[in-house]
């Protein structure tokens, strides 16, 4: 049963130009030290980076309303599939927030991320 499911699309220029701006300072802020490796490996980082801002957005609104609160930028990572090429696989990363997720009955978290041009977008469903 679907418990939540979030959707989110962002401007790749958007990423870019606050990865220009403010450089290693926003990317810590808002992203783990496995995301930024991942995303720093890849020919076009910022173009990754928008990927991840966008599936953490559609996180945040896949969430059961009580535990909103608890969630913050690095309380899940976007990490790159190890089974599935390409598939986005999401990780907790603070227990009070997994425990929470558990209470509310989720135990699956699914992503898909597309970019297009200039525009990224992301999915994200929470299931029992």
């Amino acid at each position: 049963m679907v418990i939540g499911i979030g959707a989110d699309i962002v401007e790749i220029k958007r990423i870019t130009a606050m990865v220009e701006k403010y450089g290693d300072q926003f990317l810590r802020k808002v992203f783990t030290d496995r995301e930024i490796l991942y995303c720093n490996a890849k020919a076009v980082p910022s173009v990754h980076f928008a990927g991840r801002w966008a599936a953490k957005e559609a996180f945040y609104k896949a969430l059961p309303g009580c535990c909103q609160p608890m969630s913050g930028w690095k309380s899940m990572e976007v990490l790159g599939g190890e089974r599935d090429a390409g598939k986005p696989r999401l990780s907790l990363c603070d227990g009070k927030l997994g425990a929470a997720l558990k209470e509310n009955g989720v135990n699956s978290m699914m992503a898909s991320i597309s970019h297009e041009k200039t525009m990224c977008v992301a999915f994200v469903i929470l299931t029992d």
